[in-house]
């Protein structure tokens, strides 16, 4: 039996804080907001560890769901490293500025 693929969403930054709020996590502030983020990016990795795990030991057969939560859990390291590198230029550039 072939899986079906689900279609990729469209990200939409309002949906996604809205998402977060409703989820019994009220985000006040951008730190809050940043710290769900990357709560979730380390979840990811957790699951995608956890995973292997369980594929060397026997406990999981399907390598497709395990390679899937691995792509899933680099992706989002990536794109957290970039965020990182963007914050870290334009901190860097604002000190850069004349008073």
């Amino acid at each position: 039996m072939i899986n079906q693929i689900a279609p990729i969403k469209p990200i939409n930054l309002e949906s996604g804080i809205n998402e977060a709020q409703g989820n019994n996590s009220k985000i006040n502030n951008f730190s809050d907001f940043l710290k769900e983020a990357l709560n979730k990016v380390n979840d990811l990795q957790l699951t995608a560890i956890q995973n292997d795990q369980k594929l060397v030991t026997g406990e999981i057969d399907d390598i497709n769901q395990v390679m899937i939560d691995a792509a899933k859990a680099d992706i989002a390291l990536q794109l957290t490293i970039q965020i990182k590198n963007k914050l870290l230029e334009a901190y860097q550039e604002i000190m850069r500025m004349p008073l």
